[in-house]
């Protein structure tokens, strides 16, 4: 599943693996915010090793964890 962090707040030290971050559409000025606590600087979407293979072969809308939201790459 992917993950949305700013460059400064990578996803590290997590029992999954992000491999690849990709700018959302309209990137900086996207509505994608970094979620590590206290941080509001433009989010990127991080993804593991099948999610980036799935970008390169065309995909551009990923998954959260929750059902509740969906992002699309630019």
């Amino acid at each position: 599943m992917a993950i949305v962090r700013c460059r400064q707040h990578e996803p590290t030290g997590r029992t999954r693996e992000y491999v690849s971050a990709k700018e959302p559409v309209g990137y900086p000025l996207t509505a994608l915010v970094c979620g590590s606590t206290a941080c509001d600087e433009p989010g990127l979407i991080w993804l593991e090793a099948e999610e980036a293979k799935a970008f390169d072969q065309g995909q551009r809308v990923f998954k959260s964890f929750t059902a509740t939201m969906k992002m699309r790459a630019a």
